[in-house]
């Protein structure tokens, strides 16, 4: 699968969330854009509608990080199922993910651990890119890794690991310019001698990006410019294929206002324009160093090093230098160590920032070691990150040392982040109601919106997060059942307090009971609230618009019986 089996589209960005409004108001000068997959595989809404008006003006091209193709657990049918209904929609360019796997076992690093590269994991991927193109009905690019280890038991080199791989599968790939400098540096590799035994011809596109360097090694972090380096090393690959591959570039952190991308973007097509000849040098192999007599398979390693992220200690699963390579200035132990705290950081940061009331009321030292133990405890299993978080109410409930004012407020805060997320469903209005007798109403089932929740608190917990929010001094914590309906609606978070009727009868009509059935089984001191209540239920939306056998009344079900 050559380069003519994708698109030549030009210079693209990395599309984020913070650049919406820059992008529909200015209509930048951008050949495309780049979205992250998991992003809209998992979510409705907003982001949906956003990408849908983007889509009408630029082509996209999807980018994933979850697809796991070095795993040795089975392709998830689920992911998969979500990404080609998402190829449906979008209709990208192209597809690409990562030569890497992020967990095993069904457990989940969210991250892009690094293979071994051996004749065995290279036959194993080879079937696998397979296996997804042909689901796909389309060819994928993969990227080349940043990494941060070598495998004592790697007998490839990485760059001919790709070729065979590309030339085996006629899968594209995703030169990623940034990541080969990265792994060059971080393992005494000659990066020019990289790109030559690439076959370039396969190059789909091309990431630029910023990096962190620590010395002893450099991190892949997209948080800061392209240095010159990696702009030399683009050029190089430009006079090598003798073309201009399509080439994006990757921010992701500490993210600028959208001309400084623009301006970044500026200069790849400049460099873009004067090719460069380097000299290049041998490409050094790693030697396998595996114990005599012993076969060190894939599933170990996988396993080996999934364990010893998780349990946080270069050395308690098994000692470093047994299976890493140990290097003078870049220890084994301390190349775990990128990923063990990577690990680490990354889950912290997204469960956080769900819950800023919460770590407002248990204080920033105790709210930042509950958040440490909960990592510590749960694995995370899914492919979305964001779902890591839903299990932190369990957790919450578990500890002896957490107050039930402080559980309640973690399940608000759990339910305001993942509804965010759920799938978005059309509100019943006044006008589906037009036609509706005061019998036919009765015999109605009125069902909830997908996003939403009903709550029943102990406290006082929406006035106090109502306070946080506001930035005033919240009243003291009071023991009051409450009641509460959190939802989205025109994809905006409310929160609606309701008595203890309301929330009993809205309760009783989400059961799948009738109107009348909801209204006979609870006594209702005040009939005339019932008006105010609907008008408020549909003017803000927490109804579902009848769709199929949902929202039936009694009487459209026995003439459909009949």
């Amino acid at each position: 699968m050559h380069s003519s089996s994708f698109p030549h589209i030009g210079f693209g960005l990395g599309l984020r969330a913070k650049h919406y409004p820059y992008i529909f108001e200015h209509s930048p000068a951008v050949d495309w854009f780049e979205i992250i997959s998991e992003n809209f595989m998992d979510t409705d809404g907003r982001a949906k509608r956003n990408l849908a008006r983007l889509k009408e003006r630029y082509p996209i091209v999807m980018h994933g990080v979850a697809l796991s193709i070095g795993t040795v657990d089975p392709l998830n049918s689920e992911y998969l199922q979500k990404l080609k209904a998402l190829a449906d929609w979008v209709k990208p360019a192209w597809i690409s993910d990562h030569l890497c796997w992020t967990g095993v076992a069904h457990r989940n690093t969210h991250d892009l651990l690094p293979v071994p590269y051996t004749q065995e994991a290279l036959t194993h991927i080879i079937g696998r890119i397979h296996a997804v193109q042909d689901y796909l009905g389309r060819p994928i690019a993969l990227e080349n890794p940043s990494t941060y280890l070598e495998f004592a038991a790697s007998e490839i080199p990485e760059a001919e690991f790709i070729q065979q791989m590309a030339k085996a599968t006629g899968c594209g790939l995703l030169l990623d310019v940034n990541n080969v400098y990265v792994s060059c540096y971080n393992h005494g590799l000659d990066p020019k001698a990289y790109i030559d035994a690439l076959p370039l011809d396969q190059v789909a596109q091309i990431h630029l990006s910023g990096h962190t360097n620590k010395g002893t090694h450099i991190i892949d972090t997209h948080d800061d410019h392209v240095i010159d380096a990696v702009w030399d090393l683009y050029r190089y690959v430009i006079h090598s294929s003798g073309r201009v591959p399509n080439t994006m570039i990757e921010w992701d952190d500490r993210i600028p206002a959208f001309p400084v991308l623009q301006a970044e973007l500026d200069k790849a097509r400049a460099a873009s324009q004067k090719p460069m000849l380097i000299g290049s040098g041998a490409l050094t192999t790693a030697k396998a160093r595996s114990t005599p007599g012993q076969t060190v398979t894939l599933k170990d390693l996988q396993n080996l090093l999934h364990e010893t992220i998780v349990a946080g200690d270069a050395d308690r699963v098994s000692p470093a230098r047994d299976w890493v390579i140990d290097k003078q200035d870049f220890a084994a132990a301390d190349q775990l160590g990128v990923y063990i705290n990577a690990y680490r950081f990354r889950l912290r940061d997204v469960v956080g920032e769900d819950y800023p009331v919460l770590a407002h009321y248990l204080g920033r030292t105790a709210f930042d070691q509950l958040i440490v133990d909960f990592v510590e405890s749960q694995t995370p299993q899914d492919f979305n990150i964001a779902r890591y978080a839903a299990g932190l109410p369990g957790f919450v409930a578990s500890r002896e040392t957490v107050d039930g004012f402080a559980d309640e407020l973690c399940r608000l805060e759990t339910a305001i982040a993942q509804l965010m997320d759920a799938t978005e469903t059309a509100p019943l209005t006044s006008e589906d109601l037009a036609e509706t007798t005061p019998d036919d109403l009765l015999d109605m089932q009125l069902m909830p919106r997908e996003a939403l929740q009903l709550f029943s608190f102990d406290h006082s917990v929406n006035a106090y997060y109502t306070a946080v929010l506001a930035e005033k001094e919240p009243a003291a914590v009071q023991a009051l059942t409450t009641y509460l309906a959190v939802f989205r609606h025109n994809d905006v978070m409310w929160r609606m307090d309701l008595d203890a009727t309301e929330y009993a009868v809205l309760q009783k009509l989400f059961a799948g009971a009738t109107v009348g059935e909801s209204l006979t089984d609870i006594e209702i001191s005040d009939p005339d609230m019932l008006t105010p209540w609907f008008s408020r239920w549909i003017k803000h939306g927490l109804l579902a618009k009848p769709q199929d056998s949902h929202q039936r009344t009694q009487s459209e079900t026995r003439h459909a019986a009949a």
